[in-house]
């Protein structure tokens, strides 16, 4: 019935979120009173929510039909395009925040080769209503957690290919660091970290924003070079530096765009 009825849609299904799942009301008040510096209203967590629905509800749209019915203000091109045309390869590092998939559609359409590295055991449902819209997700995607993950990103990036990975959010067991976050200390993965000096390639940072009705702002920023040490001889110091460094980027979005975060639990819970 088209994105207009789906968005109508979206609000009876927030208002149901905001009376029944008081974890996520709860972590949304918290992180939105450190992003807005203010005690945030109900309001603003249904917001924070309705966000995060429309942009879920555009992964579909984005899967079915492309980009081309959004409105995309890239910013930081040139460093994108400057590996594309050195073949050389990168990790895409992001967080939970915006839409990954809107930066993936948009490699898609300009023969960009993209792949995300994600636990498949994750909102399976969701993902299986996607893959009927798009059956090639699947190849799309690097599974988490399995003995030949890094193999196959290393032979992807070996081939000029770039490697998405959100570096938001722990998995159990997963190797983390603290860093300040907000003005509290929250556990980072290094995966990523790892993962780049093992495969000795670049990371950069990238978020795509959603700014309301059909209109998301993409960023991409070099995030570092690959450390020339291997993998188990980083040091703590330059582990902690960073993900320190990954942790005032992702601030600076939330801050610069607050309702775009999607990590709906106690973030700062050790």
């Amino acid at each position: 019935m088209g994105r207009q009825v789906g968005r109508a849609l979206l609000y009876p299904i927030c208002l149901y979120f905001l009376a029944f799942a008081p974890i996520a009301r709860r972590s949304s008040h918290a992180y939105l009173s450190f992003a807005l510096e203010r005690r945030p209203t109900l309001w603003n967590v249904f917001r924070h929510l309705h966000v995060h629905a429309s942009v879920l509800l555009d992964r579909v749209f984005t899967m079915a039909g492309g980009t081309q019915k959004f409105d995309l203000r890239v910013h930081g091109r040139n460093i994108i395009e400057d590996h594309v045309r050195d073949k050389r390869g990168c990790i895409l590092l992001s967080g939970h925040i915006g839409s990954f998939d809107m930066l993936r559609s948009l490699a898609e359409e300009h023969d960009v080769a993209v792949k995300v590295m994600m636990y498949t055991n994750m909102s399976k449902k969701f993902n299986a209503v996607l893959e009927t819209l798009n059956p090639g997700l699947a190849k799309a995607i690097i599974p988490l957690g399995l003995p030949t993950s890094l193999i196959a990103a290393g032979q992807f990036i070996r081939e000029g290919g770039m490697v998405g990975i959100l570096g938001d959010r722990l998995v159990s067991g997963e190797k983390a660091v603290e860093a300040p976050f907000f003005g509290r200390m929250a556990r980072f993965p290094i995966g990523p970290l790892l993962l780049s000096t093992a495969l000795q390639v670049p990371i950069v940072f990238v978020v795509s924003l959603y700014e309301g009705k059909r209109r998301y702002s993409v960023h991409f920023e070099n995030l570092s070079e690959p450390c020339s040490e291997r993998a188990r001889a980083l040091t703590d110091a330059s582990i902690k530096e960073w993900v320190e460094r990954y942790a005032r980027r992702l601030e600076h979005y939330c801050r610069k765009s607050p309702y775009n975060w999607f990590n709906f639990y106690d973030f700062w819970a050790r």
